[in-house]
């Protein structure tokens, strides 16, 4: 009898001793998983091409400064094209929201609009149509961070514009958010309520754990795997153990209904959370000075090169050249025509990477038929070669085209593009001669 007991306390330490290995090693490898690592990527490269070039072209993106101070202010301005031909393959923008990507809350959002009206709440978007934003951070968390403008639309998802690395200098803990409710109090967002959020955590994770550590004093998996197959599954449960479970639903309950007891006492005068959406129209239509067909489209895998011819009517009565091509927030630049601002992230420019031919302005009320070439490594380190494999290889973006005063005319640009997987030695003659 004394070895049976001595056997069965032996057999209970030794389970005791597992199951504190078994969530030691869980909390570990938690604690590895949520431990904080730097991270440095671009987000919009994780998205196929066909969500980047067939859905929002963002452009003339601008960034207020390279490095702030925490709670000094960062204004990202711009605009996009909801493009006429939005993808079939995904939701249309019924419904979108204006948003900015950054890695956490890292940055506070003051403000936002639509051609100039406030962007709090969710608008459709009109394919076609061009779109003027405006977007006020203002720095909580020092450290460098990718800022990129974003539309959230409903039912398909976040559509990101071009990143710039912003830097934000301070400390952390001096960050404030003040504001004024409507009862006319004036508080702290960075730090109001926050004992009352430590409390109701701290009330949980008690709880938790409480229940976390009743149920590892008993057998774990193996003998109850065992218990199970032979029949014996009910035994695991006791009706202690249902009294236990029973206790704690009664004590979440009560603990729960005194909150909202507590909550509303403590705060009589409330209002719901606002779900509105509003009709924001866009941006006046600029006359369709330009008309752009294209006859063949293709990319050349091996030298990273898009080819394209395509005729080009001017119905202005201005001589105008190709300037630049966007897309996928990218941008390709006719040097010879058009340049780019020294504060645009570099790694988003290619400054010789459209190569027209010829290169000549095309008079008014002339059709010309264009050779186009677009060779650049950002084609592949960009991942907008995958389009390649999709089901529908398609491409598109935004030609933009410049009289001799600087006047632009932008023309939406959609075709299909035909893949080459052999080097094509006229195109890269042609490509480096230039």
């Amino acid at each position: 009898m004394t070895i049976e007991i001595s056997a069965e306390h032996s057999q209970k330490k030794i389970g005791l001793i597992k199951a504190l290995a078994l969530s030691a090693i869980i909390a570990i490898g938690l604690l590895v998983a949520m431990w904080p690592r730097l991270a440095a990527a671009h987000g919009e490269r994780s998205e196929p091409p066909f969500l980047r070039m067939s859905t929002a072209q963002f452009y003339d993106t601008q960034w207020s400064a390279k490095t702030i101070k925490v709670n000094e202010e960062l204004i990202v301005t711009g605009r996009f094209r909801i493009v006429e031909n939005w993808s079939f393959a995904i939701a249309p923008p019924r419904l979108a929201f204006l948003n900015v990507g950054v890695p956490g809350p890292v940055m506070v959002r003051e403000a936002s609009y639509i051609d100039g009206v406030n962007g709090a709440a969710s608008t459709s978007l009109e394919p076609g149509r061009d779109y003027e934003y405006k977007i006020v951070l203002r720095g909580r968390i020092p450290g460098s961070y990718h800022v990129h403008p974003m539309l959230d639309v409903l039912d398909t998802g976040a559509l990101l514009g071009p990143g710039n690395w912003i830097t934000v200098e301070g400390n952390a803990a001096s960050f404030t958010d003040p504001v004024t409710t409507l009862l006319g109090n004036k508080i702290d967002l960075a730090h109001y309520g926050l004992g009352a959020v430590m409390t109701w955590h701290a009330i949980w994770i008690v709880l938790a754990i409480g229940w976390l550590l009743y149920w590892i004093r008993k057998p774990l998996l193996i003998p109850r795997y065992e218990a199970v197959m032979h029949g014996e599954g009910e035994s695991l449960v006791s009706p202690t153990d249902r009294l236990v479970g029973i206790g704690l639903l009664v004590v979440t309950l009560l603990i729960l209904g005194a909150g909202v007891v507590a909550t509303r006492a403590m705060y009589p005068v409330t209002i719901a959370l606002q779900s509105a959406w509003m009709r924001i129209p866009p941006l006046p239509k600029q006359p369709d000075t330009i008309s752009i067909k294209a006859d063949r489209v293709v990319y050349y895998v091996p030298g990273r090169t898009v080819e394209l011819w395509a005729k080009v009517t001017n119905h202005g009565d201005k001589p105008v050249r190709l300037g630049e091509f966007t897309t996928a927030g990218l941008r390709f630049m006719n040097a010879t025509v058009s340049k780019v601002g020294a504060d645009f992230p570099p790694e988003l420019v290619v400054p010789d990477g459209l190569v027209v031919e010829p290169n000549e302005p095309i008079q008014p009320g002339e059709t010309r038929q264009l050779h186009i070439l677009m060779t650049s490594e950002v084609w592949e380190t960009d991942r907008l070669t995958a389009l390649v494999h999709d089901p529908s290889s398609r491409m598109g973006g935004l030609f933009m085209f410049f009289d001799p005063e600087g006047n632009r005319s932008i023309v939406e640009f959609d075709s299909e593009m035909l893949p080459i997987f052999r080097r094509n030695d006229t195109q890269t003659a042609s490509a480096s001669g230039s």
